[in-house]
């Protein structure tokens, strides 16, 4: 496991997708599922489990498929500066955004585009992502821009909650705090937000099969990830699969 002679790593190196079974060898149906997802992937990333792994995950893998693409990063760095309008239309102040949110948040993540676009190599990035600083002020990010998308669209997203509970709320107590952990909402808003698709592969114990989800239903996947009760992982297609 990462970190068992070293520092944790809070993005890990590549690792050959049958790696997994090392985790749990004594459960057949567990070892069943690395078959199975071994069959359409190669390679797998590990993220921290520290509660913000999907945010994580999502961020790496997004700008790891950036690298060397000049036309992509254009579309993400629009959609970062649309993002500064979207929190601010959400009710964040305006005060704090600016002393906060616009001075560190919004121009690490510019910062980081930047580094994509002129340095292009997978090392940097990693590098990035594992200086614990740099990393969470991309997290916490994305969670502000989750918490405002699900915010502007809250006539859709109220549906799914549960309990009674506002949109406002929710964004409060289940997005916008660093390591809570996210669910389907999260990445149905994030993804709509970030105008990305991604495919979820499902590794849990409901069934001997690995299930997957594309956000959104219907869309081509750009980033793939893996999910095993409680954490999200990177996910590689293997060369031979469509």
């Amino acid at each position: 496991m990462d970190g068992a002679c070293g520092p944790v790593l809070i993005v890990s190196d590549r690792s050959e997708i049958q790696a997994l079974g090392d985790e749990h060898p004594e459960d057949r149906i567990y070892q069943q599922k690395v078959q199975d997802i071994s069959k359409k992937y190669a390679f797998f990333r590990r993220t921290l489990g520290d509660g913000n792994c999907f945010y994580r995950a999502l961020s790496f893998a997004y700008l790891e498929s950036m690298l060397g693409n000049n036309k992509g990063i254009k579309k993400l760095r629009q959609n970062l500066i649309q993002s500064r309008e979207d929190l601010l239309a959400a009710g964040f102040a305006e005060k704090t955004f600016e002393n906060s949110f616009s001075t560190v948040l919004w121009f690490q993540f510019l910062d980081v585009i930047d580094l994509v676009e002129t340095d292009g190599s997978v090392s940097q990035l990693l590098a990035v992502f594992n200086d614990r600083a740099a990393s969470d002020h991309l997290v916490q990010y994305l969670r502000l821009l989750t918490s405002a998308y699900l915010q502007k669209q809250s006539g859709f997203f109220e549906f799914f909650l549960e309990g009674g509970i506002s949109i406002k709320d929710f964004c409060a107590q289940e997005v916008e705090p660093m390591a809570v952990e996210s669910d389907h909402i999260h990445i149905t808003a994030l993804t709509q937000a970030l105008d990305i698709s991604i495919q979820v592969e499902y590794m849990d114990k409901t069934d001997s099969e690995v299930n997957h989800h594309i956000f959104p239903e219907g869309s081509k996947p750009l980033i793939y990830l893996l999910y095993k009760p409680g954490h999200y992982d990177i996910l590689y297609k293997a060369s031979n699969t469509k």
